[in-house]
């Protein structure tokens, strides 16, 4: 299974039970997958379709939890672009106008009568439901390890504003993207995709997403690590390499044999070992000295290399 049908399947094994919580999921799924044909005054047929039989199974189950409505599940499969199977949850007359008005989705003032625009949502938990919703109708998340990415593909430019305003209003930043003949929600950050999955119930999803995030933290600060340490060593070799050609300028213009004894010892120190660092030089002196002391030899030796080229 995808990583989205998991985290579809993972949200529908905690179901919303509260009764406004179950109508905004429902309104939304409705809403947004649903089809309504208008069959005269007040009457109509209410479908819902799905290309998971899970997802059909879920609705039935909420809409049974609204009133004794009875949908019917129909399986529906078509030779365009492939064998191609739907989910319709199918509902009688009676029982469309029952829960089109459980929904809140009848009002006489709208065009024939069917409010198109979602509910009034109050507090988190009917905004939750209704995002729940709306994910198992129309959602799809990526798989972490490639890419932070939700999407909600609707049909409607009204329907997808609505959405994006929800979500940036949970602290969700989402965008809003014509595709074809749909337009798209996406919520493209880590933070935003953890934490939309985390409220609608998607927990082991969100702690996919966790892990992911500290696998690719940690493997962005070993390499961080390692060209740091690549970088230093290039610089060290640099060092080397121009020390020794100062105290070989040195050595061929007879300047290195009338310096001190401490630097003419600094000078075979270095030559000897060109890949020792500060520290591993100094410990080779007799007597042994500081980093410091090993860096103020060499640039003493180096400016009078600088000097003598002059």
């Amino acid at each position: 299974m995808s990583f989205a049908t998991d985290a579809k399947s993972e949200i529908m094994r905690a179901p919303c039970e509260q009764e406004s919580a179950v109508r905004c999921e429902m309104n939304a799924a409705f809403l947004l997958a649903g089809s309504i044909s208008f069959k005269g005054a007040g009457r109509y047929l209410l479908s819902m379709s799905s290309e998971s039989a899970a997802v059909a199974r879920y609705c039935f189950t909420q809409v049974r939890r609204l009133s004794e409505i009875k949908p019917e599940i129909q399986t529906v499969r078509s030779s365009q672009l492939g064998d191609h199977t739907r989910y319709r949850l199918e509902l009688s007359e009676s029982d469309s106008a029952l829960l089109l008005d459980k929904l809140g989705m009848l009002d006489p003032a709208a065009f024939l009568g069917i409010r198109r625009e979602p509910p009034t949502l109050d507090g988190e938990t009917e905004r939750v439901a209704w995002l729940r919703g709306a994910f198992l109708a129309t959602g799809w998340v990526a798989a972490p390890e490639k890419a932070y990415n939700v999407e909600f593909a609707l049909s409607g430019e009204d329907h997808a504003e609505y959405t994006a305003r929800l979500l940036n209003g949970m602290g969700i930043r989402a965008g809003v993207s014509p595709r074809k003949s749909q337009t798209v929600v996406y919520v493209k950050d880590f933070e935003g995709v953890s934490r939309l999955l985390a409220l609608m119930g998607a927990f082991n999803a969100y702690m996919a997403c966790e892990n992911i995030r500290i696998v690719k933290q940690l493997h962005n600060g070993v390499n961080r690590q390692l060209n740091c340490d690549e970088s230093n060593t290039d610089k060290t070799v640099r060092a080397a390499e121009n020390q020794i050609r100062d105290i070989n300028f040195l050595r061929e213009r007879g300047i290195l044999q009338s310096l001190p004894r401490t630097l003419q010892q600094m000078a075979e120190a270095r030559v000897n070992n060109p890949d020792a660092n500060l520290t591993e030089l100094g410990e080779l002196l007799d007597p042994p000295i500081g980093k410091s002391g090993v860096n103020n030899r060499l640039r003493r030796l180096s400016q009078l290399a600088r000097e003598g080229r002059e």
